[in-house]
């Protein structure tokens, strides 16, 4: 979508948001973005989008004929969507729920999901994933990007960082996560879910992981 409304740009969650990730999540969206153009995954669907940092700024603006470099982002919020749309001009951004998403099978050749997993009850989650098996077209990849259990001394103190973050989120989303590292983190999840990692990229200071997977 387009903004309707130049008002779009000045969303104040969303601007807090960047201003308070933008430094630290630079590396971690570098890496998705470079994983999606060293392959030529595209088109490329950025999913639980937020405000749309992934898709501004480490890629070439897009036109629509361009199929060679097509990218799409979409978020639950309408305000997100608003926001990310103004903020990245060019980018077609999509308000849909990313476990119904309005997208024919076999239609994309890479879905990403940044830190859009754990926050979800386990119906939700595996619904998500669901439709990312659906929408991935053949020798398509799911990059996914969210929290492990600790494995070393660092991503312990990463994990208490993290912990104390989320606890100023709502009762759910805290539950949510909580429950999501018990099961195995990201590592757990998406082998239960039947996808087999292809590559990954641990992260000990935010005791995460970057994984690259494709359905079994």
């Amino acid at each position: 979508m387009r903004p309707s409304h130049p008002k779009g740009r000045w969303y104040l969650p969303g601007l807090l948001y960047d201003l308070a990730f933008s430094g630290m999540f630079r590396g971690m969206r570098k890496h998705v973005a470079r994983t999606v153009e060293k392959d030529g995954l595209f088109p490329w669907l950025d999913v639980c989008s937020g405000t749309g940092a992934q898709l501004r700024g480490h890629i070439p603006r897009v036109r629509v004929p361009d199929l060679d470099k097509l990218v799409f982002g979409l978020d639950l919020s309408f305000s997100c969507v608003r926001y990310a749309a103004a903020r990245a001009p060019g980018v077609p951004f999509v308000c849909g729920d990313a476990s119904r998403l309005p997208f024919h099978d076999d239609s994309m050749r890479a879905i990403s999901v940044s830190f859009g997993l754990h926050d979800k009850s386990p119906a939700v989650r595996g619904a998500i994933l669901g439709e990312a098996r659906r929408v991935l077209g053949p020798g398509g990849s799911l990059i996914a990007v969210d929290f492990e259990r600790p494995w070393n001394a660092k991503s312990k103190l990463g994990t208490l960082f993290v912990r104390a973050v989320e606890r100023l989120a709502s009762r759910g989303h805290y539950r949510n996560g909580r429950e999501f590292l018990r099961k195995g983190g990201l590592l757990g999840f998406l082998r239960d879910s039947g996808f087999a990692e292809i590559s990954r990229r641990d992260v000990a200071a935010g005791s995460l992981g970057i994984v690259v997977a494709r359905p079994l």
